[in-house]
């Protein structure tokens, strides 16, 4: 609807040389075949270009194709120079949209030899008009650019598509592979397992029974494997959050900088839960306008540090309602993985949540990933577990008062 609208709109460049055909004197039959002339060319380069947007670069209206071109010779006399220059455009817009992208080129050479013959019988010199060959030419290969352009993004976007189905097959697939490995075995032994206890059911209803016991603890643990598969798939990734606590904040107005360090493998899991429920909240109900995330490794523990510029919660801060109900599952994570979660007013005004887990394995910083910390944001991390203002803040509150969640 929108094209329909501008290709609509742009039809009034044609009535340029109409100014001046007016003020040559025409007769009443030359004005009328001038309007006749104008409202035929503006009618079939509509139906050309409207057939042309519904079925792209397809020339399912050949013959209005031909009689735009042969209207617009018809016009040269009548409207003169002015006419030659203005529908030139038209003529390869409507081309470029009616027919394949290969066939322009030859087009935009027909238009440009058919204008210099046209300009000489008007009686002009090549001085006087040279540009205007020139400029269809150039026109010509701007359109041919934009329309490889175009569907070069169209080919681009049909690709995404179909890496993201392939994406999504591959999950399928690794998810049933990982089913079939964690329940093939267990399953083909409980399966024996139970037809030797039917069979010794009367023979030795003992050893039946310890068959049977056995059948049972196998589907527990296969039971629990499933669960932390499960658990496993739908486990957060920091970078993950973090892209995602940049496209929350960014939509809700909040400006973002994030200082991350490098944190190991075993903390990020946790830490990147702490990164979402702290986003969440940031973005109901603090109303605040700035948020400063820090991630890394100090004094042996593994951080996150969400600080914000807003009220923070209603509650009456020194206490555990004030941190909201919404982190008492997420302590009760940080709590699991031995660390501990804090959270309250900071010291000069808006709301500090630090979370701090035990670093295990002799781990020094440097995760799995071999990373060396940098900083995503703009505004004053080094990278390195540094946590700057910020995290001075952080200590200030707790001595102020600010509430641990256990």
């Amino acid at each position: 609807m929108k094209g329909r609208l501008w290709t609509s709109v742009y039809l009034v460049v044609l009535l340029w040389p109409v100014p001046g055909f007016l003020g040559s004197g025409p007769s009443g039959v030359t004005a009328g075949l001038m309007v006749a002339g104008l409202a035929s060319f503006a009618a079939l380069y509509l139906r050309v270009v409207w057939t042309a947007l519904d079925h792209p670069h397809r020339n399912a209206t050949p013959y209005s194709l031909i009689l735009l071109f042969l209207v617009a010779a018809a016009m040269v006399p009548v409207l003169g120079e002015m006419w030659v220059f203005a529908t030139s455009y038209f003529l390869i817009t409507a081309a470029a949209t009616a027919l394949p992208v290969r066939a322009l080129p030859a087009v935009g050479g027909a238009v440009v030899v058919a204008i210099v013959p046209a300009l000489l019988l008007l009686g002009k010199s090549p001085a006087e008009f040279w540009w205007m060959p020139l400029q269809t030419v150039v026109f010509t290969v701007a359109m041919r650019a934009f329309l490889q352009l175009n569907a070069a993004n169209k080919a681009l976007s049909e690709a995404n598509v179909e890496v993201e189905r392939l994406a999504v097959d591959n999950e399928r697939l690794r998810f049933a592979r990982d089913m079939h490995d964690l329940l093939g075995h267990r399953l083909a032994v409980m399966t024996v397992k139970s037809q030797l206890a039917a069979r010794l059911a009367t023979a030795d209803p003992e050893r039946a029974r310890a068959e049977m016991e056995e059948v049972e603890e196998l589907s527990r643990q296969a039971l629990s494997d499933v669960r932390e598969a499960i658990g496993g798939y739908r486990e957060p990734s920091l970078p993950g959050e973090l892209d995602g606590a940049r496209r929350a904040l960014g939509t809700a107005g909040v400006r973002l900088d994030v200082g991350a360090g490098p944190v190991p493998a075993d903390a990020e899991p946790v830490l990147a839960w702490v990164v979402r429920e702290a986003t969440t909240n940031v973005v109901r109900h603090s109303g605040a306008r700035h948020c400063r995330i820090r991630l890394g490794v100090e004094d042996g523990q593994a951080y996150a540090e969400v600080y914000d510029d807003g009220r923070g919660p209603a509650d009456t801060p020194g206490t555990p309602d004030a941190c909201g109900n919404g982190l008492r599952g997420l302590a009760e994570r940080v709590h699991v993985a031995g660390g501990a979660l804090h959270c309250g007013p900071a010291e000069g005004g808006g709301f500090l949540l630090t979370a701090r887990l035990p670093i295990f394995d002799g781990h020094d910083g440097h995760d799995d990933h071999g990373g060396h910390g940098r900083n995503d944001g703009h505004g004053g991390s080094d990278g390195h577990g540094d946590r700057g203002e910020y995290g001075d803040r952080s200590e200030r509150g707790r001595r102020a008062g600010v509430a641990e969640v256990t």
